[in-house]
C-alpha cells in the first residue's frame, strides 16, 4: 500500500512542478517579448534504500524536471513610440546582466519597451542597460529626441542635425534554450555572443509575450485538479491500510 501512496506523491509533486511554472507564465503575460517554460520532460529513477541484510528496496520514484522555452515569438503589436522595437525572429538585445562572481554577466532578451535612464543610458523596462556594438553601454545626450533604425543604429537630433551615437548590439539568439533561462526571464548563457550583422529590428512596434492569460488559466485549473486526484488516491490508499488492519485485528 505504501507503493501506491509514493506513486500518489510523486503525481503530485509533478502537478506541483507544473502549477509553478504555469503560474509563472501567467505572472509575466503582459510583459513584452517575454518566452514561456514547459515542464518538456521528466527523468525517472528509483530511490533505494539499503535494508540490513544487503538488499535493496525501492520506495519511490524520484523526478528529474527538465524545462524548455518554446522559441515561438509573440506577437508584434504597433505602438507608435519611437523607443519601443520589435525584433525580427531570431534577433535578441544583449543587455548588462547580474554580476556574477565579480564580473557583469552578458544577458539578452527580446523586451524592446526601451527609455533613457536619468543617466543617460538606453536601458529597457526592466532597467537593464542595453549594450552597443561594442559591448559597452550606450549613452544619449540629454534631452535629445532619438530614432532607431531597422539595424539597431540610434540617432539623435541635435541642433546642428541629425548624430548617431551608437548601435545595438543584436545577436543570434536561436541557439538559447531553457538552460540558459534566469528566474527573471533574461537569458544567460555560459558565454557571451557575437553581435550578428544581419540582424533586423522594427521601432515603433512591440512584440508581445509568446502566453496568452487564458491559455495559462486553462493549464492551471487543469494542473490543480491533477493535483486533488493525486491527493484523494493517498486518502483512498490510507483508507484501505485501515480497513485491511482493522481485518487483520478481527482475524486474531
Amino acid at each position: 500500500m505504501d507503493r501506491l501512496i509514493y506513486t500518489a506523491l510523486t503525481g503530485m509533486n509533478a502537478r506541483g512542478r507544473e502549477s509553478v511554472v504555469t503560474a509563472n507564465n501567467l505572472a509575466n503575460a503582459s510583459v513584452p517579448g517575454f518566452r514561456r517554460d514547459i515542464v518538456a520532460q521528466e527523468g525517472r529513477y528509483l530511490d533505494a534504500v539499503r535494508m540490513a541484510d544487503g538488499a535493496w528496496e525501492a520506495r519511490a520514484q524520484v523526478g528529474s524536471p527538465s524545462l524548455a522555452t518554446p522559441a515561438v515569438p509573440g506577437k508584434v503589436q504597433a505602438t507608435g513610440r519611437g523607443l519601443d522595437v520589435a525584433l525580427s525572429a531570431r534577433a535578441w538585445l544583449a543587455v548588462q546582466g547580474p554580476v556574477i562572481g565579480g564580473e557583469v554577466k552578458e544577458g539578452y532578451t527580446r523586451r524592446g519597451d526601451l527609455s533613457v535612464s536619468a543617466t543617460g543610458l538606453l536601458t529597457n523596462g526592466d532597467g537593464r542597460v542595453l549594450l552597443g556594438a561594442n559591448n559597452a553601454p550606450i549613452s544619449v545626450p540629454p534631452g535629445a529626441a532619438l530614432t532607431i533604425a531597422f539595424d539597431g543604429r540610434i540617432s539623435a537630433l541635435l541642433p546642428d542635425g541629425p548624430t548617431e551615437v551608437g548601435q545595438l548590439k543584436m545577436v543570434d539568439g536561436s541557439g538559447l534554450t531553457g538552460r540558459d533561462k534566469a528566474g527573471d526571464g533574461l537569458f544567460l548563457p555560459e558565454e557571451p555572443l557575437t553581435r550578428d550583422p544581419s540582424a533586423r529590428l522594427e521601432s515603433g512596434a512591440l512584440e508581445s509575450a509568446n502566453v496568452t492569460a487564458t491559455e495559462a488559466l486553462v493549464e492551471l485549473v487543469e494542473e490543480q485538479r491533477g493535483f486533488e486526484v493525486n491527493a484523494r488516491l493517498i486518502r483512498l490508499a490510507q483508507d484501505m491500510d485501515e480497513q485491511g488492519a482493522r481485518l487483520m485485528r478481527l482475524d486474531g
